[in-house]
């Protein structure tokens, strides 16, 4: 059976039992920081299966495309390790539990795989007497059914919260399969590592809630999350042992070697080969899928996990294809065939083909214009061990490896292997621990989510309510001294659900249907006041950040008083008291700083619009910052813009505004209606199945939860200030609307008017000005230049005259020059090296530092071939405490230790005596 078909099979099979079929998620965790990628089907569903956030179905069934990188070193060694592959699940939300699960389980193995079931084994966990009789009563020997223990059946999301027993289901290869085969061991069955028996389908009951002790509590809401392999169960069901021989991977593997030329068939090759080809056919899946979800190569998180994945199979590549030529990309050729295989149920990487490829081509030309010099510095350092009877490349280089030459420390490894050379990845490790903590210390965002800061709470939840923003709609209301517009909204006590005070003094609270807008969509979230009025106390606490989890809108305060350094920590009951019934509590929400960040984030749904019409339809967002200055947009393209385009984009906005058009929200439209009628959605934001889109008529139409002026007319101007380069395939711009524009110009106006006035011209002769001033310049260096080399063959007259004569007619000329421009003493050197029988020294101190340069004649290196300028440098610059080196005809160096400068000089005629005898 092909692997699209069990695809098939599977969704329509949950679809029978009436579970809802719910697309993969992206590869890229929406609303999840603890992961760089989707690891596990449940990803999307981990809030529905902890009961924090409630859909409007009970079952769901899907085939999620999932992200593992950890075994990344053993991919292509064996059959059963891939970095992207595909999950088939099923779940059970507090609706049916493990009868339903391991029966319709049992039966889509029977009846739709129709895998030889005398050869199947489940395994339950040992305390687990419930799904021990489960399957025994579907008809499963209780021989066949063994008990293992916590490490192989027993899950949880983490240290704490939601876990339970699993049951999985295993199929038996042979006895001629697995390393206790090779090894000639005997296989304890279902559990052993060996691959023998191989797990396809894991059924998870989550029924308990472990606290922090330890203790197991009863959830009250008991779920389901089943997970099957589909590259493990159709290499099961194609009567393969290993993941990469199946139909899927088979025409990727085609691919690969007809681009590497290899008149081979592919269980023709030899082991390195088919190592390389398996690396590359893995690699290129996990390529195409994330950059299609909008993932880009960068040097750090996500990014570069996508850097290092890439050079490994361009590493690979090039063991297929040792000749490839540089200017060309191995792997963008290999893209089509990942679309064509898995596009019709994927459609989101036929649509992000060309921008893939690019992504990919780009990223890939870069590397390998590095790697040639990376190899050529890694066998220096070979070389430098063996000089010194070692076999190990220190982690001092491995990480200027990593850091200069974008080599990943196990590729440093393996390329060490190859040579049975040793890397020292632990003193490497060090080195990478001392940059991130260089980088963490310039962190300066707090870890809520690692406060346990207890909250109090004042009234009972409602999810529906707590995650809900009601301030779309505010109007001004109040000014305040400053003449800051303010829109004051009073909040009932009912809608006050939780408070606390944080371990760094700041407060947190939870209120329903806030006015105050959340961070998300790349709009930053509103800032203001919330006034707690109680018996003539008034308590004022600053709005700092508004952020949205599953359930609620937490917003994050500052009292002047209670939040200072100087202050104790309230007690609970004082906390409690802050927002009691009895108190009167109002929202003053910032509405000039609103009202400038909606004109930005109107003008960003039009700048992402006109980018498309000029830069071309393939543009998409990759990031966003809006906020009351500025805007900042990030996008897919491979190229700067030109000024041009810069222009036409600027213009086509500007038209837009002057057209005062409408700005339409349209709310509760179903997801798949708004994607229908074209909405564009942006790839790191979380949809729920209704969603609110906003409509700039015949121009525009996103889907978006941001607040928005009402009319383009509002935004009054739209200017970008900068473009420029993000990482690898991606571009930003930076803009400015409203009166920070006019701020922006006003700023030009002055500049202008200065420089025209230290020009002492008008502003509309500047340029020429300029010109004129470069041209003066240019005639001031020429005669500069002159007159330097004038002064030069004086001095050289002169140094010739006191130079010192050394045997077969060599002269040497060491001189201590007083300059401040070393144009002077490589004009010295230049002329000095012109002489057929001289040798040079010339040292100078330049802001506190001894400078030194030595020129040698080429014809004199020739005739003595211990004779090197590097050399004499190098010695004289080690007396100085520095460093130094070069050609054998010329070098520079120097030092710090300007009081050993005279012992340098007199040391000069001993080093050239022993370089010429």
């Amino acid at each position: 059976m092909k692997t699209n078909e069990i695809r098939r099979k599977f969704i329509h099979f949950f679809e029978t039992k009436k579970h809802t079929y719910v697309p993969s998620a992206s590869t890229i965790p929406i609303a999840d920081q603890t992961i760089l990628f989707t690891i596990a089907g449940m990803t999307q569903f981990k809030a529905c299966l902890t009961g924090e956030e409630v859909r409007s179905y009970k079952r769901a069934t899907n085939s999620q495309k999932c992200i593992r990188v950890g075994d990344l070193d053993d991919v292509g060694k064996d059959g059963r390790h891939c970095t992207m592959f595909e999950m088939l699940g099923s779940w059970s939300f507090g609706d049916y539990y493990k009868k339903e699960a391991i029966k319709w389980a049992y039966e889509f193995t029977r009846d739709e795989l129709k895998l030889d079931l005398s050869r199947f084994w489940a395994t339950v966990h040992h305390t687990d007497e419930e799904a021990l009789e489960i399957w025994k009563s579907i008809g499963v020997p209780e021989e066949r059914i063994v008990r293992l223990g916590d490490k192989d059946n027993f899950w949880a999301m983490g240290p704490t919260g939601p876990c339970g027993p699993c049951s999985e289901l295993y199929l038996d290869q042979g006895e001629k399969v697995g390393q206790c085969y090779e090894k000639g061991l005997i296989c304890k069955g279902p559990g052993c590592d060996c691959d023998r028996y191989l797990e396809y389908w894991n059924l998870v009951f989550m029924q308990y809630n472990r606290q922090e002790d330890g203790t197991l509590l009863d959830l009250p809401m008991k779920s389901v999350d089943t997970g099957m392999g589909l590259e493990r169960v159709a290499a099961l069901s194609q009567g393969k042992t290993a993941l990469f021989e199946i139909d899927l991977f088979e025409k990727i593997k085609e691919e690969i070697l007809l681009t590497a030329k290899i008149n081979a068939k592919i269980n023709d090759l030899s082991e390195q080969q088919k190592e390389s080809c398996n690396v590359v056919a893995d690699h290129i899946r996990l390529l195409t899928f994330t950059i299609a979800d909008g993932a880009n190569f960068s040097n750090e998180g996500r990014g570069y996990v996508l850097r290092r994945v890439l050079r490994r199979a361009v590493r690979h590549a090039h063991r297929l294809s040792p000749n490839w030529p540089k200017d060309q990309s191995f792997l963008e050729k290999i893209v089509k065939t990942v679309v064509t295989e898995m596009g019709e149920f994927y459609p989101e990487i036929v649509k992000n083909k060309t921008r893939i490829e690019e992504a990919i081509r780009n990223e890939e030309l870069r590397f390998s214009s590095t790697l040639e010099s990376g190899l050529a510095k890694f066998n220096h350092f070979v070389e430098e061990a063996k000089s010194k009877n070692l076999k190990t490349i220190s982690g001092e280089n491995i990480f200027i490896l990593h850091d200069s030459f974008g080599f990943p420390s196990d590729l440093t490894r393996v390329l060490c292997e190859e040579i049975g050379f040793k890397a020292d990845l632990e003193n490497f490790d060090k080195h990478m621990l001392e940059q991130k903590e260089r980088s963490r210390a310039e962190a300066k965002f707090y870890k809520f989510d690692q406060d346990d800061s207890p909250w109090f709470e004042l009234n009972k939840l409602n999810q529906n309510d707590d995650k809900n923003f009601a301030g779309y709609n505010l109007k001004v209301t109040t000014k305040s001294k400053e003449n800051i517009e303010y829109s004051e909204v009073q909040i009932p006590n009912s809608n006050i659900k939780r408070v606390r005070q944080l371990k760094n003094k700041l407060f947190e609270i939870i209120i329903a249907n806030t006015a105050f807008y959340p961070e998300g969509g790349g709009q930053i979230s509103d800032i203001g006041y919330i006034v707690a009025l109680s018996k003539e106390i008034k308590n004022e606490f600053e709005v700092l950040d508004v952020r949205k989890t599953v359930s609620s809108i937490i917003h994050l305060l500052k009292h002047t008083e209670y939040s200072s350094e100087s202050a104790d920590y309230l007690k609970h009951d004082q906390i409690k008291n802050l927002f009691a019934n009895q108190n009167k509590v109002t929202a003053l929400v910032d509405f000039s700083a609103r009202q400038s960040t909606m004109r930005n984030h109107t003008a960003t749904h039009l700048a992402h619009r006109a980018l498309q019409l000029v830069v071309g339809e393939n543009v998409r967002q990759a990031g966003s910052l809006v906020n009351s200055h500025a805007l900042r947009f990030d996008f897919s393209h491979n190229k700067a813009m030109t000024a041009k385009e810069i222009e036409q984009v600027e213009l086509l906005v500007n038209s837009e505004i002057l057209k005062n058009i409408p700005v339409k929200t349209l709310e509760n439209v179903p997801l798949a209606k708004a994607k229908e009628m074209g909405a564009m959605a942006m790839f790191d934001e979380k949809y729920d199945d209704h969603v609110r889109m906003l409509e700039i008529a015949g121009f525009s139409l996103e889907l978006c939860a941001g607040t928005h002026v009402s009319s383009t007319g509002q935004i009054g101007l739209f200017k970008i200030i900068s473009e420029g380069s993000v990482t690898s395939g991606v571009r930003r711009i930076e803009a400015v609307t409203g009166f920070s524009a006019l701020d922006y110009i006003k700023k030009i106006k002055n500049t202008l008017a200065h420089t025209a006035e230290v020009a002492k011209c008008s502003e509309t002769e500047i340029s020429q000005r300029i010109l004129a001033m470069r041209e003066n310049a240019k005639d001031l260096e020429k005669n500069i230049a002159q007159l330097q080399s004038r002064l030069v063959n004086a001095q050289i007259s002169e140094l010739m005259l006191n130079s010192i004569q050394l045997k077969n007619n060599i002269r040497l000329v060491v001189t201590l020059i007083e300059t401040s421009d070393v144009k002077e003493m490589e004009l010295m050197c230049d002329r000095l090296k012109e002489k057929s029988d001289m040798i040079a020294v010339i040292a100078a101190i330049l802001d506190n530092r001894v400078l030194i340069m030595s020129a040698i004649n080429p014809t004199l290196v020739k005739q003595n071939k211990k004779l090197s300028a590097g050399n004499i440098v190098k010695q004289l610059s080690e007396m100085l405490g520095g460093k130094g080196g070069g050609r054998p005809d010329f070098a520079r160096g120097g030092g710090i230790n300007t009081e050993q400068l005279p012992s340098a000089i007199k040391k000069v005629e001993e080093i050239v005596i022993q370089m010429i005898s």
